[in-house]
């Protein structure tokens, strides 16, 4: 697997060779598309994702696993529409990603509805900093960059593999967010709470077992990440949850803070992150991330992946 490497104190130059070519046009038509009507990218993501479900194999049948687990009353037709949907959704993320790298926020604010102004105001008057804690559906990324607008929000993220794609990603993030922390830099997370920031995790992955508690999700046990109550039960910092997702017209950005959270027990603090994140998948199945391999990771060490055919 190739090495993910942070590109922030690389000059452009170390990617200009041959082997990078084909990721700079790839940018470049995502570049150019990031200044069509709102509309338009809308339509094209929708039949942008509806290519992908009729190519992609192997993340329909990782999208069908998790509806069978998550959602077992569902028949196989539902199951199909609902999986149909998820991709015209993750296609129609895709191309609001490319508006959120190369675009103004401005150009979309009017598109954007925000509840929780009180939230914000209450939660830093403590001075103790606030955790963000998310799900991650289709407009992640378009949604995460309108947020810095409302609070000073410290985002944890994930290199990816392609150097180039990391080359625009981190100057983005860079530009939109006051600071950015690798997920492994807990003295930075720390630091951001102590100053009275915002520090914002996406918190329904499965980062494996040692990263890990078991937690039901959707009545299964799943590993989940358990360092949330622990860094608020370290720094005494509230926790908030945000909500965000596409509307018929543009987007919902909403924060609700944590009550009665954290308590002292790993697995009781990961079985409430679970249960608000079903609260938030919801009203809009159709955007979560289904094609993440949620469940694989097992509670006995050794026994098959639910994904494995």
């Amino acid at each position: 697997m190739a090495k993910k490497i942070s590109t922030l104190d690389k000059s452009i130059t170390n990617y200009l060779g041959p082997k990078h070519w084909l990721s700079w046009f790839a940018m470049g038509i995502a570049y150019s598309l990031s200044f069509l009507p709102w509309s338009l990218q809308q339509g094209l993501g929708k039949y942008l994702g509806r290519t992908l479900h009729a190519i992609a194999k192997r993340r329909r049948h990782i999208c069908d696993v998790n509806l069978q687990i998550c959602y077992p009353e569902m028949s196989e037709s539902e199951r199909k529409a609902l999986t149909k949907a998820h991709f015209e959704s993750m296609g129609k993320g895709t191309v609001e990603t490319f508006s959120s790298w190369f675009q103004s926020q401005k150009k979309f604010q009017s598109r954007i509805t925000f509840e929780g102004k009180d939230v914000v105001e209450r939660v830093l008057a403590k001075g103790r900093g606030c955790i963000l804690i998310s799900g991650h559906f289709s407009s992640l990324d378009f949604c995460g960059s309108q947020m810095p607008r409302f609070i000073d929000a410290h985002p944890i993220y994930k290199l990816q593999t392609n150097p180039v794609m990391n080359w625009v990603m981190e100057r983005q993030r860079k530009a939109i967010f006051s600071k950015t922390i690798e997920r492994t830099n807990m003295r930075e997370v720390l630091k951001s709470l102590k100053q009275n920031k915002a520090v914002w995790y996406a918190v329904d992955q499965d980062y494996g077992r040692k990263n890990s508690v078991f937690a039901p999700f959707y009545g299964r046990q799943c590993a989940t990440i358990a360092h949330i109550g622990r860094i608020a039960n370290m720094t005494n910092a509230p926790v908030v949850l945000y909500d965000y997702g596409r509307t018929e017209n543009g987007y919902l950005l909403k924060l609700t803070e944590v009550e009665n959270y954290p308590s002292q027990d790993d697995v009781e603090n990961a079985t409430r992150i679970n249960e608000l994140m079903e609260k938030v998948i919801a009203p809009k199945k159709e955007q979560y991330y289904w094609t993440h391999r949620r469940f694989k990771t097992q509670p006995i060490k050794g026994d098959p992946s639910p994904y494995d055919k």
